[in-house]
């Protein structure tokens, strides 16, 4: 058989196998969602940072697309997609999650820091995560990361600088019950609202204060309706990552990238978080807003009221993670 012959027959089968190649090449490669329903945010910093990290480890095995602003629907429907697998991961508030497991609820309660920077040490103690580590489990989740969001703060027309300007107030809150039970207590009116109702219903007057993180009222500009805030004490917004537990036993030998990934955006998210909560005071500030904090006496009371009152919400098993985790934030607090 001459040369040019030889080479017809072998340069079809040479190109079959290198389309071969390559179709096995990209099959290789997993293309992942991640989701949240913030947007320009710590929550949406934070999935970038995770994003890159994941495919630098991965040698671009793992793909990813950041889906921000609800994009793949509300809070709840994004519990429920990380549950059945159709997201492979998520971060938000942690109350969004807490209709799929109730022992998430542990994040909502006060009284573990004061601070952004020790908010940052205590979620990043091994401790910590080994309690958080087996919640979620038996739902199809695991925990992917932790991060100090930003302090709570209520923006009212009229300060509240004392326990008893709470009362009668309707103020709005997330659709928490545990929220609304615990303002309660302090003799406020509280109003489950969304977001998005919550502007209108400020400004004609349904209600008298907004309940939320403490950089939400400067991206809002809710100075222009209210100028007073008042800090809540040892109260703080953690956002809570969640991951898809088949996604992750589904990587083999490369599941520890994912956690390796996590840690560094941690590092990287914890900066800017602190950062971002700031700017967002300065903004106020600037914009003829006043910060109020309760007394060091009015504190104390205002948490003797609420922690009790959150922890009987709380299930059993809750109740005993929230005890826990308490045991380790004292400690921190030194």
């Amino acid at each position: 058989m001459d040369l040019s012959r030889r080479l017809f027959i072998a340069l079809p089968a040479l190109g079959a196998s290198v389309a071969t190649f390559a179709q096995s090449a990209r099959a290789q490669a997993q293309t992942i969602k991640l989701a949240t329903t913030a947007v320009n945010d710590l929550d949406t910093y934070w999935l970038e940072q995770f994003k890159k990290n994941l495919e630098a480890a991965s040698g671009g095995k793992v793909l990813a697309n950041v889906y921000p602003a609800s994009q793949l629907g509300s809070g709840s429907t994004m519990a429920e997609g990380l549950a059945m697998g159709t997201i492979e991961a998520a971060i938000n508030a942690s109350g969004v999650y807490e209709t799929l497991e109730p022992r998430f609820a542990i994040l909502s309660m006060p009284g573990l820091f004061n601070s952004m920077s020790e908010g940052a040490r205590l979620l990043a103690k091994p401790e910590v995560r080994k309690i958080m580590e087996p919640i979620g489990r038996d739902k199809g989740v695991q925990t992917l990361t932790l991060l100090a969001h930003s302090p709570v703060g209520i923006v009212t027309r009229k300060p509240i600088q004392t326990l008893a300007d709470f009362k009668g107030m309707k103020i709005r809150v997330p659709g928490s019950p545990l929220l609304v039970e615990q303002l309660k207590q302090v003799g406020a009116a509280p109003i489950a609202m969304s977001l998005g109702e919550v502007l209108p219903a400020f400004q004609n007057g349904t209600i008298d204060g907004v309940y939320a993180g403490t950089t939400i009222f400067t991206a809002l500009k809710y100075y222009d309706i209210a100028k007073n805030m008042t800090l809540l004490p040892s109260t703080f917004i953690i956002i809570l990552g969640l991951v898809n537990s088949d996604f992750v036993q589904g990587l083999g030998p490369m599941q520890s990238i994912v956690a390796d990934a996590a840690h560094k955006a941690d590092v990287d998210g914890a900066a800017w978080g602190e950062t971002d909560v700031d700017n967002a005071k300065g903004l106020w500030e600037k914009n003829g807003g006043k910060v109020y904090s309760l007394s060091d006496e009015e504190a104390k009371k205002y948490l003797d009221i609420v922690i009790p009152v959150g922890l009987k919400a709380l299930t059993p098993a809750a109740q005993a993670d929230y005890q826990a985790l308490r045991a380790i934030a004292l400690q921190n607090h030194g």
